[in-house]
């Protein structure tokens, strides 16, 4: 079963003030600025945003869910939280939250091509020894 429409299209215009793309993905809507992915649309039509270390304590305090699912017997977590109702129903409030969401997967984007970096380096020295 896919995201309802209207609520897609709701989302999309409470964050009109972000230049985001909406795609379709597993049965859900991905939300991405600059090619990030910073929220989405899963299960029962709820809007998630990314949370990392910075962000799921403020989540967690007022009671948003983590994002997980199922597969085979593990569940699995993702680093996304439920948007409460009280904050997707003020555009100006939800757009905060966003901001926050996309600074998370900014951060995230770095701290990976930082790691690939340090990886293709080690790998470049390690072959420079055995030549």
């Amino acid at each position: 079963m896919g995201v309802d429409s209207d609520f897609r299209d709701f989302v999309v215009d409470q964050l009109s003030a972000i230049p985001l793309v909406p795609k379709r993905m597993f049965g859900g809507v991905g939300f991405f600025v600059d090619g990030l992915m910073f929220g989405l649309i899963g299960r029962s039509d709820t809007l998630f945003f990314k949370t990392d270390e910075t962000t799921t304590a403020e989540y967690e305090a007022l009671g948003a869910e983590p994002f997980s699912y199922t597969r085979g017997e593990k569940t699995r977590s993702m680093g996304y939280h439920t948007v409460l109702a009280e904050v997707l129903d003020d555009p100006e409030e939800l757009t905060a939250w966003a901001e926050k969401a996309i600074a998370v997967a900014r951060r995230a984007a770095a701290a990976k091509s930082t790691s690939r970096q340090r990886k293709k380096s080690a790998s470049n020295a390690k072959a420079k020894k055995q030549r």
